[in-house]
């Protein structure tokens, strides 16, 4: 009998330590991110923050590229801003990655097209995500589409960072680059998956040798300057040196104590997990 009471004990504990991580910091961080603030950053640009991923708007005499589709309410909200904006001209959605709060507005461009990054599989896509957010095209390595005097420019990560396949958009008359979740203001990363550490310093080096960066919209976080780039490749830099150094942990984890995380899967300690992990599989 004594085993059946520790196994009960057992699982009042896992109860209350579930309930308590959900109010400590699910659902607050849920509440934050379905937040939305729409800012016309210039007349043909939109910026609509939150709600899921960070999208965006961009609107030509005969386009619409839109970048990112969000989750839940803020996918629609979306949607009727890209009618209104659209009227007839054709959209063009460009997903950064297949999460559904990039993707859960998919649904709504039925008709249009819709891009993805390629080293995803229709069959990938489907399990992790659904069928209604399928792209209609993948974009293996870079695209540029012409845009009024503007030219845009997706290129695929092509390497495992935060997925298997991450795009970012990159705004050449604004000099702009949309990161989607490969660029963070102030937010741990997600260590789920395929997610790689080396692939987010790959991407993070290589991002602004490529282009003239002087705007970012991250895939959370407020729109910054570059210096999201470089506090969020030093946040990497600082994680790979307490994975290495015991004796420095605590200090590199508490500077980051103001950052946006949540245990286990989104937090320093995610990262220095999967940076071990890691290095014991070379």
């Amino acid at each position: 009998m004594k085993i059946f009471k520790w196994i009960g004990i057992i699982i009042l504990t896992l109860i209350v330590v579930g309930v308590t991580a959900y109010f400590a910091y699910v659902r607050p961080f849920m509440k934050k991110m379905e937040e939305t603030t729409v800012v016309q950053y210039d007349k043909e640009l939109t910026l609509v923050l939150g709600g899921g991923g960070n999208s965006g708007i961009l609107v030509s005499d005969s386009l619409v590229v839109v970048i990112d589709t969000k989750m839940h309410e803020a996918a629609d909200l979306l949607f009727k801003k890209v009618e209104e904006l659209a009227g007839n001209k054709p959209i063009i959605v460009i997903n950064t990655h297949f999460h559904p709060d990039h993707t859960g507005g998919n649904k709504f461009y039925k008709g249009q097209t819709i891009i993805a990054g390629g080293n995803y599989t229709k069959e990938f896509w489907i399990g992790e995500a659904d069928e209604e957010s399928l792209p209609t095209q993948w974009l293996k390595d870079r695209m540029d589409i012409k845009m009024g005097d503007d030219t845009i420019t997706l290129i695929n990560i092509g390497r495992n960072a935060h997925t298997a396949s991450d795009v970012v958009v990159y705004l050449h008359k604004r000099k702009m680059l949309f990161g989607g979740d490969v660029i963070l203001n102030k937010q741990a990363p997600v260590f789920m998956g395929v997610a790689d550490p080396d692939g987010y310093l790959y991407a993070l080096d290589m991002l602004p040798k490529q282009f003239d960066i002087q705007k970012i919209v991250p895939g959370h976080g407020a729109v910054g300057g570059i210096e999201i780039i470089t506090n969020f490749r030093q946040y990497f830099v600082d994680m790979n040196t307490a994975a290495n150094d015991d004796s420095k942990k605590d200090e590199l984890v508490t500077k980051y104590k103001d950052w946006v995380q949540m245990p286990i899967f989104m937090s320093p300690g995610a990262t220095i997990s999967a940076i071990k992990k890691k290095a014991q599989k070379k």
